[in-house]
């Protein structure tokens, strides 16, 4: 690799570690760290920029011109960008990728297209990670474009013949069952992967490019075939179809099912597959998944541990939410309890890398997936803990946040105690000290969720390393939709949720997003109005508090409450909102 493409990776891992505010100590001692960190991850951010600036985007723009080494080490440098288990920066990889696709299509080098369709696809593959659980249709776009990537790589399988490259043959395989990891059709799942398990059995491809691992496509293929488990119990499925996906659930059974350390992985889907076809019940399938979780050891981190102690008490839980006969019953609510309270110790010992993309998609499925009922934690409790695990720099900025919530809410009510009477738990209070807590409880806790959706996107360490990219700031934007559909669906978070969904939107409804927000139809909008103020205070604070509060008046009327302003330019008021913005 180049200097330049080094001194980028380095500066990005040594960010991450700046980023780790959880190391504990005394208080002063932390703070002090803290804030020279802050500096020393803005001098690194800087650079990074500037790095891609004079470097990298300058050679992509004449990638054209650049020679043969130059593109070599431009695909070293993505590979350590993205290598499938850490994601340092998918994005950077992405644009790279894309960039050498675009020329080998000029040069009409059918080996390279072919090679870089298919990086080009796991790229955004990975990148929509970000989005899942999210319902837009952008998220349906980005996964669109993927699968249309896939598609045309495995277009050239009619040409397996005439192509003399067997990594370029490769790549035509792994393309072809990659679609099925695009594509939201669960039928169309299972053909794509019946199709590829028919070719790589078939002694004609075979023949033709015998050094391929064959056996590897087999197996992994197989285990991508188990996964659309789900469909079986939907109807809509041949039945050779169904035996298909019943023949890869045994495939991948077996050879773990003899072992001594079995991977729990490829154990439950044989189970799952069992109970979906009627072969066991309910009562059975709870029990082996009971077994799963309490045999793995919560002080290991590997695939497997952490499938049985993170994955399997979320799909534990999804079992108890869909089986109505059997959620209430007490020995299974209590096991629910017991694999939730491991699943979160497991969490928040996990020696966090923001690179590691498996603990990502793990907490990712936690936070959408997680059951909230009587007698388990709330979803306020453990998203709480999690806010703190995965994002530090992100909870310690909410903490100002709610300071200064706070002491908005706390001054508006005491000049108008009907102001937030439209919210119906504070306007049915009488008792003028209660309605205060009430109101100030209310105003924290939601200044500590308003970027809530950020926390499955894993975007805070790539934002603090560079600037987002047009994508990527298109999947920055959801985190209002992400972090409202989440908070809105649990009963202990729900009043949070229209904070968290409309905290970008302007007063005024034309600019901001997403346009979903209509704030007139919000009975939570003045507190919405607050934090949309104070998200906006605390994340463009710069040390220069005077020139922020100038632009945010140059607003009035269009995107911030005239309430709230009219605070602003109140000296006592701005006063105490400059001494907690420094704080930070």
């Amino acid at each position: 690799m180049q200097a330049y493409q080094e001194k980028y990776i380095e500066n990005i891992k040594e960010i991450a570690a700046l980023l780790d505010v959880a190391r504990g100590g005394d208080p002063e001692t932390e703070k002090i760290r803290r804030i020279e960190a802050k500096k020393k991850s803005e001098i690194l951010r800087k650079e990074n920029i500037d790095l891609l600036n004079r470097n990298l985007f300058t050679c992509l723009d004449e990638l054209h011109t650049v020679s043969e080494d130059a593109i070599k080490e431009l695909e070293e440098f993505s590979d350590v960008l993205m290598d499938w288990t850490t994601n340092l920066d998918c994005g950077i990889y992405l644009l790279i990728h894309e960039a050498l696709l675009t020329l080998y299509r000029f040069r009409k080098d059918r080996n390279n297209i072919i090679k870089e369709l298919y990086k080009v696809g796991m790229g955004l593959y990975y990148q929509n990670r970000s989005v899942q659980g999210v319902e837009s249709p952008l998220t349906h776009s980005l996964y669109f474009e993927a699968e249309m990537m896939f598609s045309e790589a495995s277009s050239y399988l009619k040409y397996f013949a005439e192509i003399p490259d067997e990594e370029t043959k490769g790549y035509i395989i792994r393309s072809l069952a990659n679609i099925a990891i695009c594509t939201h059709d669960l039928k169309k799942k299972v053909d794509i992967s019946r199709k590829v398990l028919q070719i790589v059995q078939d002694p004609y491809y075979q023949e033709l490019a015998p050094g391929l691992p064959w056996d590897v496509f087999l197996r992994r293929t197989h285990q991508q075939m188990s996964s659309n488990r789900a469909v079986m119990s939907r109807g809509n499925l041949s039945a050779e179809e169904l035996a298909s996906v019943l023949e890869s659930c045994q495939y991948v059974f077996e050879p773990e099912a003899h072992k001594g350390d079995p991977n729990v992985r490829w154990l439950w889907p044989y189970y799952e597959m069992e109970y979906s076809c009627g072969f066991v019940d309910i009562d059975t399938t709870l029990d082996r998944m009971e077994k799963l979780i309490s045999d793995a050891d919560e002080k290991q981190f590997d695939a497997s541990a952490m499938y049985a102690n993170c994955q399997l008490p979320i799909y534990y839980g999804t079992l108890l939410k869909r089986n109505q006969n059997i959620r209430n019953r007490k020995r299974r609510l209590d096991y629910l309890k017991d694999a939730y309270d491991k699943m979160m110790r497991v969490a928040m010992a996990y020696p966090v890398d923001d690179g590691i993309d498996y603990f990502s998609y793990l907490m990712t499925l936690i936070i959408t997936d997680y059951y909230e009922t009587s007698g388990v934690p709330s979803y306020k409790e453990i998203t709480t803990k999690l806010i703190r695990k995965l994002s530090g720099v992100s909870y310690l900025r909410s903490l100002v946040a709610q300071k200064i919530a706070s002491y908005l809410c706390e001054s508006i009510l005491s000049e108008d105690p009907a102001f937030f009477d439209d919210i119906p738990f504070i306007g049915e209070e009488k008792d003028i000290q209660r309605k205060k807590e009430l109101l100030c409880d209310y105003g924290e806790n939601c200044a500590l969720y308003y970027d809530f959706g950020l926390l499955k996107m894993n975007l805070e360490r790539l934002m603090r390393s560079r600037n987002l990219l047009e994508r990527e700031y298109e999947i920055y934007q959801l985190h209002t939709v992400s972090g409202h559909d989440d908070l809105a669906s649990r009963e202990s978070t729900e009043i949070y949720a229209d904070c968290t969904y409309g905290h970008h939107a302007w007063y005024d409804g034309v600019n901001g997003y997403p346009a979903e927000y209509v704030r007139n139809e919000s009975v939570y909008r003045q507190m919405t109005d607050v934090i949309a103020l104070v998200s906006y205070l605390v994340e463009a604070y710069d040390n220069d508090t005077t020139k922020n509060v100038k632009e945010i008046i140059q607003t009035e009327k269009k995107r911030f409450s005239p309430v709230l302003l009219a605070m602003l330019m109140d000296d006592e008021h701005m006063g105490k909102i400059q001494s907690l913005l420094e704080e930070q």
